[in-house]
């Protein structure tokens, strides 16, 4: 039984204890330690993309959203989602409990467990938006301009609306916007993430003699939904609204004046759930040469300040060298989750026995 190795791993923190030649898995490298049977490949997150789209696609129509706009931009997403998130996605019973799972809230969410057990008392169809724990980020640029009729030389008509795109965008100059100072004129979508759930936005409305008010809204909604700016005919107003966007359409928002007037529209930040955030890994090993019949016993070296052994492994290039004892992996938690390599080279010839501990911590603890 040759290239068989003996690992052990340490889940989250939680000691597993040590294991006996029946309970060993399968490691290679150190890299193996980090492999998740969560992963997905390309091919695997194509065929969730075009099954989600397939089965909620009449909610889609019922709303009346862009199914190809929406389509399009639900495959950008899951094709970079948390793999977990993703087929979890795949089991909700509602469109709104599936995306909400799908861009990072937790099924145990008070939001996601209610919609839940709605769904079962009273059925699919009463349920409303489950998107609700969503927290603020900033733009990493500052301040994205998407919008700047005075640029394109087309103030708003009085009592009309006019939509605008934020999402997906390559280039904002067709509304007038140049993005951010930092990328540029032409920049494309500032850090925008696909379906955001609300955005900060900053409006200003420039005098032109005539006075009125300014509504900037949720694109799928009535203008009397939305945030609004008055000015007058001498002074030109701002304000800095928070608008929720629309998920399911091509553009965003919408904008509409009670008068002729021209606009600017900078986009500040953004809500949506919180991500799954991957851990900060790194690897600690040693290795020791083992004569024949001889026996060895030696430290995994311990974790950088800051980390934690996520996983451990003792392992050769060719298993029937070693015998390695009952604890071929041996932990002690008391001393720092220390792991150590032991065991017996029953072989003929010398080997090299490698111990490698992964080592990890959530980003910026």
């Amino acid at each position: 039984m040759k290239h068989i190795r003996m690992a052990a791993a340490i889940l989250l923190g939680i000691l597993v204890g040590p294991l006996s030649l029946g309970d060993a898995a399968s490691a290679s490298t150190p890299a193996s330690l980090s492999a998740t049977r969560h992963a997905l490949t390309t091919s695997q997150r194509i065929d969730i993309a075009r099954s989600l789209a397939q089965i909620w696609a009449p909610e889609m129509r019922r709303r009346g959203g862009d199914v190809r706009q929406w389509a399009t931009k639900l495959g950008r997403f899951v094709g970079t989602a948390d793999a977990a998130n993703v087929r979890l996605a795949l089991e909700m019973p509602t469109f709104d409990t599936m995306m909400g799972v799908l861009q990072g809230q937790p099924l145990e969410s008070d939001s996601i467990q209610s919609a839940l057990k709605q769904a079962a008392d009273v059925g699919i169809e009463s349920l409303g938006s489950t998107i609700r724990d969503a927290t603020y980020t900033p733009l990493p640029n500052g301040r994205c301009r998407v919008a700047d009729s005075r640029v394109i030389f087309s103030p708003i008509s009085g009592g009309a609306s006019r939509a605008i795109d934020v999402e997906s965008v390559g280039s904002y100059a067709s509304q007038g916007g140049n993005g951010t100072f930092a990328n540029g004129d032409g920049s494309a979508n500032c850090g925008l993430p696909e379906f955001a759930t609300a955005l900060a936005v900053s409006v200003t409305v420039l005098s032109t003699g005539n006075e009125g008010f300014f509504k900037i809204y949720d694109f799928s909604k009535p203008f009397q939904t939305g945030s609004t700016v008055y000015y007058t005919g001498t002074v030109s107003a701002s304000n800095d609204v928070i608008v929720t966007a629309c998920q399911t359409c091509a553009n965003e928002l919408s904008i509409y004046s009670s008068a002729s007037v021209h606009y600017v529209i900078d986009v500040v930040g953004y809500f949506a759930p919180n991500q799954a955030t991957a851990l900060e890994c790194t690897y600690s090993q040693t290795s020791a040469a083992v004569a024949a019949s001889g026996t060895f016993s030696f430290q995994i070296p311990n974790c950088p300040s800051g980390y934690t052994m996520t996983g451990a492994a003792c392992e050769t290039s060719s298993f029937n060298d070693v015998t390695w004892g009952r604890n071929g992996l041996h932990v002690n938690p008391v001393i720092g989750m220390m792991a150590s390599c032991m065991g017996v080279n029953k072989g003929a010839t010398s080997v090299t026995v490698q111990g490698v501990a992964q080592c990890c911590r959530v980003p910026g603890r």
